[in-house]
Formats: structure tokens, sequence, C-alpha cells
């Protein structure tokens, strides 16, 4: 019996990760490599495996907290009653990140600036609300549900931010392969630092509402302001998004809301998720899991 229970957090794992990672590492990859073609009717259905990250987050918390641990995630998946000020840090940061982007991307190449507030009403339209259900639904079960608590209870808030912004990373490595082959130094170090500090900013979010829908709203909503930004500021070129002095601008502004994020996530002790003092002892929450 003692075997068997030491073993259950690594088996949790091992199941999250094969579940989280085979099937759209193998979909992702017919995809690019052109085993199945763009056009094909299961194209849809192989880029969709993405989804089975939050899958992942479900069947292994099952595994370790069997139906109560479900139904905690299932009620932070719907949980609105929370502080104001996270709603608008959820929904707003993410815009004001890519619109200052934007706008220093414009001073420092001496081009006007101008904003188009009508684009905003793209944020109505089903070409942004639905994706909604598919990365931010399909995932945050998975990496901020599932996998960030267990990393906080054994490195502690940050480099459990970190580490889960790394594994999250690589975890997109097939639909950035064409990127890295012709640019493997710059794309990698965009990949990895721009979603590792995307991971300081929704894990600030949940770690400290544990609200699983604002860090899916979050999430879209970063999503939503790359599509938008090129309209919002229509002085930038249109290939923009994908000019390397563009990526460096958007991950400078980046930088600067997780240094911003840092002291929140470390200021205080009695948050929803525990957090690891720094005398290394832990203030635990009845609703972590201890095995791990």
């Amino acid at each position: 019996m003692e075997n068997l229970t030491l073993s259950r957090p690594r088996n949790a794992f091992l199941l999250y990760f094969l579940t989280a990672c085979v099937p759209p590492w193998i979909g992702w990859s017919l995809l690019v490599f052109g085993r199945i073609p763009q056009n094909s009717w299961l194209s849809g259905a192989m880029f969709l495996t993405g989804e089975s990250v939050s899958l992942a987050g479900l069947v292994a918390t099952f595994g370790l907290q069997g139906r109560k641990g479900v139904s905690r995630l299932l009620k932070e998946a719907v949980r609105v009653n929370v502080p104001i000020h996270w709603w608008l840090y959820a929904l707003l940061v993410p815009q004001v990140w890519f619109v200052s982007a934007g706008i220093v991307y414009l001073l420092l190449h001496g081009s006007p600036i101008t904003f188009k507030p009508s684009a905003l009403l793209a944020y109505g339209t089903p070409a942004l609300l639905v994706p909604f259900f598919f990365g931010p639904l399909g995932e945050e079960f998975g990496w901020r549900g599932f996998l960030l608590p267990r990393f906080v209870e054994r490195f502690s808030v940050l480099p459990a931010c970190f580490l889960v912004g790394v594994i999250w990373s690589v975890w997109h490595w097939p639909l950035f392969y064409k990127g890295i082959i012709k640019s493997p130094l710059q794309e990698i170090f965009f990949l990895v630092a721009t979603i590792t500090g995307m991971s300081f900013l929704i894990g600030a979010v949940y770690l400290r509402t544990k609200s699983l829908l604002l860090a899916m709203l979050m999430h879209w909503s970063i999503n939503a302001a790359q599509t938008v930004v090129g309209e919002l500021l229509p002085g930038l070129p249109e290939n923009a998004a994908n000019a390397a002095a563009f990526r460096w601008c958007v991950w400078g502004v980046l930088m600067l809301f997780v240094l911003s994020t840092i002291p929140i996530l470390l200021a205080d002790r009695d948050s929803p998720i525990h957090l690891r003092a720094t005398e290394g002892t832990t203030q635990t929450s009845p609703e972590v899991d201890k095995s791990w």
C-alpha cells in the first residue's frame, strides 16, 4: 500500500503529460509535415488535438483526488465572484500589452501613431469569440487547473510559473517547427520567452482568484489582442506581427508586465492557493492535493 501511495503522483503526472502532449504532437505534426492536407476534412480534427490538455488535467486530477478534485475544477471554471480588479486585469492587460508594443514599434520607426477605435468591435464577432472554446477552454484545466498548483506545492510560486511556461512553450513546438528551422535561435527564444511570460500573467490571475474562468478569459484576451492590434493601430505594417522588430517590442513590454506581476505573486501568503514561504515552510490549503 505504501508503494502504491508513493507512485500515485508520478503515475498521475505521467498520465497527464501523455494525454496532454502525445495527441497534439501527432496531430499537429501530420499537418505541419503535409501528411494531412490543410484542405482535408481531417485537418480540423488534427488541429483540435490541442484540446487534450484540459482533458489531461481533468483525468489526472481524478486519478489523484477523485470526483472531489474534478468537482473543484469544474466549480473554478465557472467562478465569477472575484474582485473586479482581477476582471480588469485579465481582460485589459493583454490589450495594453500589445497596443503599447505597437506604439513603441511605430515610434522606433518614426511612423505616425493613429488609432482606429472601431476595431474594438471585432471583440464581439464570432471570429474572436469562438476561439475561446478551443485554446483557453481546451488548455486551462491542464496548465493552471492541474499543473500549476502542484508545481507551487513543490517548488514555490515563481519557479512554478516559470516551469509551466517552459513546458507550455515546448508543447507548442510542432506549430512553430517551420519557423524554428528557418531561424532556430530567434524562434525558440521568442517562443519560450513569450509563452513563459504569459504563464506568469495568467498564473497570477489563477493563484489569486482560484478562478479558471478568469485564466481562460485572459488566455483568450491575449490571443484576441494579437489579432486586433493591427486593426487598432492601422499604421502598423501588415507583416509587423512576424517582424523581429515588432516581436522584440512585444517581448519587452511583456517583461515589464511580468516584473510588475512578481510582487503581486509574492505579496500575499494567504492567497487562495497556498504559496511556499521563504523559510521553506508551506501554508497548506485543504483543497490542494498533498500526495505530490
